[in-house]
């Protein structure tokens, strides 16, 4: 399966966004009163924000990403509050070309920064926003939503990472682009987590707690000394989260 018939385009029809619910329900398994209705993203995408779907070549909706416009700090954001793909079209660029779409739509709204969180021990997120996007994370928000009824939520402390992408960074610009710029080696700091929080998670609540605090403990101590998450490497046992201080990193 190749991610090339595969159209991103805004969603506006209410039968189209009706289709974007059952997206989230299938995705992450929520009840049905955590789901962003139709009505919601119909008016956010019409305030600024926008609703774009991934869509195979008979019309079926496979993958969408939604934010809405914002403000922090006296500056405009463009906050990405959700991103998902069926399973069985992940790891087909499917995710990265839906984020590329939504740049693209930020920046036609006069947007230059985009902000989102994720749990950061999932790998394949982490290496996506941070590796194939271009993003930085310097922010962690413990137990963040509080406790979550989601299939891939449930029974864990909502933990998050707030990530800051400056849509038009040559770094960001060069990876659109197709290009990897190189990250810095030196005075990394690294951080692990585990391959796949998920099945961990199904075989060894436990052991998935324990990773948790270990990860917890070693962001909330690096953020504190100025530490930025800039990279992350994955290898068949693990992702490894590099970090860095923006006084040590090339401009």
């Amino acid at each position: 399966m190749t991610a090339s018939p595969i159209a991103i385009r805004p969603v506006t029809d209410v039968a189209e966004l009706r289709a974007v619910e059952d997206l989230q329900l299938a995705v992450w398994g929520m009840p049905e009163r955590d789901v962003v209705p139709f009505h919601h993203l119909l008016a956010a995408s019409g305030a600024g924000g926008s609703v774009l779907g991934a869509f195979t070549p008979d019309g079926a909706l496979i993958g969408f990403c939604y934010g809405f416009a914002g403000m922090r700090g006296g500056r405009t954001l463009f906050y990405s509050h959700m991103a998902a793909v069926l399973a069985e079209y992940r790891d087909h660029d499917v995710g990265f070309r839906l984020k590329q779409a939504q740049r693209e739509a930020a920046l036609a709204g006069g947007f230059e920064w985009m902000v989102w969180t994720y749990d950061p021990l999932q790998g394949g997120n982490a290496y996506l926003n941070l590796h194939k996007l271009g993003a930085e994370a310097r922010r962690y928000h413990v137990n963040y939503y509080g406790a979550m009824q989601d299939d891939l939520n449930r029974g864990t402390e909502s933990d998050r990472l707030e990530v800051d992408w400056w849509l038009r960074s040559p770094r960001v610009e060069a990876l659109m682009r197709g290009a990897v710029p190189p990250t810095p080696r030196d005075g990394l700091l690294r951080i692990d987590v585990p391959a796949d929080i998920t099945e961990l998670r199904r075989r060894d609540p436990h052991g998935a707690a324990v990773w948790r605090e270990a990860a917890r403990q070693q962001f909330l101590d690096a953020f504190s000394q100025g530490y930025v998450a800039v990279d992350v490497e994955r290898v068949p046992d693990r992702s490894t989260y590099l970090l860095n201080r923006p006084a040590e990193r090339s401009r």
